[in-house]
């Protein structure tokens, strides 16, 4: 009764049921042929939380919460607000202990990459969004007057971005 082969050989397995696609009352709801994704976002992808660090934490808790989960890089948000400031690596935080240029109790913005020192930050999510190259440089010239097509733009993602969106923003990214 334990070996699956040796009851098929015998016909005692039960009937399996036809094979048939479960229904999805997600897609019959919204029914757009246009958004592959039905309109979902981000946040209805239920996500595990971000494990991140302050900014103004110690390097010590850093290294810490990376030995801890297994990591060899942490964002780090703002101690003020939830926002994503920078980034920070087991390397270069080894290498600036090593170094001396920053010690155990050192804040973290000391030694993170600071995203807040970057060029520009786009925070409209319907402009990554965008078709072709050319629809985000007209994109980028309306409302600011002028265009920086040598600078890298920055998207702001959220858990409220359509995921039509980023997958956009991942195919010409």
């Amino acid at each position: 009764f334990v070996d699956d082969d040796w009851l098929a050989a015998n016909d005692l397995l039960p009937p399996s049921p036809p094979i048939t696609a479960p229904s999805s009352p997600a897609l019959k709801a919204n029914g757009s042929s246009k958004d592959r994704f039905q309109r979902a976002t981000i946040r209805d992808l239920r996500l595990k939380p971000v494990t991140t660090v302050l900014a103004n934490s110690p390097c010590a808790d850093a290294i810490e919460t990376m030995r801890d989960k297994g990591f060899d890089q942490l964002p780090v948000s703002s101690p003020s607000s939830n926002k994503l400031v920078g980034l920070v690596t087991l390397g270069n935080l080894l290498s600036y202990l090593s170094s001396g240029r920053a010690t155990a109790t050192s804040p973290v913005s000391d030694v993170m990459f600071d995203f807040t020192k970057l060029g520009e930050v786009v925070t409209d999510p319907k402009a990554i969004s965008l078709n072709t190259p050319t629809e985000k440089k007209q994109h980028a010239t309306t409302g600011e007057g002028e265009s920086h097509p040598k600078r890298k733009e920055f998207v702001d993602i959220t858990r409220d971005t359509p995921l039509s969106a980023l997958s956009r923003f991942f195919e010409w990214n």
